[in-house]
């Protein structure tokens, strides 16, 4: 079962000269000096003081000559982004966490902006200029990890505040684009599991296989790690679901769809992120790909059953407009075969959208279930 998938002006005329007027004094008859009075050598030269002086003109500068720009001058530069990176090091040792994401993010764009740049120029200099595409492929890799980098160390400061739904995407891009057999990619994944969002699965060695085939585990030891994972888990998507069916059973149907609607989004977050975890161990540990396998499809199952009963608050409040196009959404995730993709489809049938039953299928109550 796959999960549901859920960038001529105008220009003024000026004013008219109607309304310029003669002066209304008499014309006054002007005696006007004879050339060689004025001292002109002939009639048609123009006299010295009516040629205007010429401009200091600035020659050019040679192309050539152009300086490169100081790495430090600008921020789109490695050695901008890597001094945002360790100001915000220093801002979180001092547990100055604020700024510390705020230098992390910027400097988390300018190497992605980098490495995007420096990836085009590899692709329009291969096959034209081999040593210049390889330099730019080289340094689309080497921003890339700085990237990856930054995106860790925002993780870490995330986790630090506590916020473990802004640091969990984070961590699954790094694994995504790091893979988990790479150092970096392995740390990203580690913090996965501090932060309770993953468990981590190890293949059992001889010795601990002749051992007792259940550990004891002490009551002060817990035996899975801590869910600090906040309203990014199943706990918290399953608790807004029963407050929402409690405000649909006291009527307040408002309320029930907002946290219905809260719930469903947080399950579809989860289904999204282990199916990339899946993707990113299929080929490299099989065990922990397919414990990502069975998260992704159990947290898409309880997607679509807040899905359906989201449908059902849109029917009682009389808004079939709303409830119809989830209904088909979760027909094509769970097939008409399923038991969840039959209710959805009785439910169309009963709201007219849809002719005929069913075969096989049974009539279903319009009430929450």
């Amino acid at each position: 079962m796959s999960p549901l998938p859920i960038r001529a002006q105008e220009q003024s005329q000026p004013d008219g000269l109607d309304g310029l007027q003669p002066s209304g004094q008499p014309n006054e008859t002007l005696t006007l000096p004879t050339p060689t009075e004025r001292g002109a050598t002939s009639p048609s030269q123009p006299t010295p003081q009516s040629i205007p002086e010429p401009e200091a003109v600035t020659p050019p500068s040679d192309p050539e000559d152009l300086r490169r720009l100081a790495a430090d001058s600008t921020l789109l530069s490695m050695e901008a982004g890597q001094r945002l990176v360790q100001e915000a090091k220093e801002s979180a040792a001092a547990q100055q966490y604020e700024p510390a994401v705020s230098k992390l993010q910027q400097s988390r764009e300018i190497f992605n902006q980098l490495s995007n740049f420096h990836q085009q120029l590899y692709t329009s200099f291969t096959g034209i200029d081999n040593r210049i595409a390889n330099s730019h492929r080289t340094l689309a890799a080497e921003t890339a990890q700085m990237r990856d980098e930054a995106s860790y160390e925002l993780a870490v400061v995330h986790s630090a505040q506590n916020q473990a739904d802004l640091a969990v995407p984070l961590l699954i891009q790094i694994v995504g684009s790091q893979q988990p057999t790479r150092e970096l990619g392995r740390q990203a994944y580690e913090l996965l599991a501090d932060i309770g969002f993953v468990e981590i699965v190890e293949e059992p060695t001889s010795s601990e296989t002749d051992a007792a085939a259940v550990p004891e585990v002490s009551p002060e030891e817990p035996s899975t790690p801590a869910q600090q994972t906040g309203l990014l888990s199943m706990a918290a998507a399953n608790g807004l679901m029963e407050e929402a069916r409690q405000s649909a059973s006291a009527e307040e149907y408002e309320q029930a769809v907002s946290k219905l609607q809260r719930s469903r989004e947080i399950f579809n977050k989860l289904s999204n992120f282990y199916q990339q975890l899946f993707t990113s161990f299929s080929g490299i540990d099989n065990a922990t790909a397919e414990t990502h396998r069975n998260r992704a499809a159990e947290t898409a199952e309880m997607r679509d059953l807040a899905t359906y009963e989201l449908a059902l608050v849109h029917r009682v409040q009389n808004q079939p407009a709303l409830a119809v196009p989830l209904l088909i959404q979760i027909i094509q995730s769970q097939q008409p075969t399923r038991e969840l993709g039959k209710k959805a489809y009785e439910q169309l049938w009963e709201l007219g959208f849809v002719d005929s039953p069913f075969p096989g299928g049974r009539q279903s109550s319009s009430g929450l279930q």
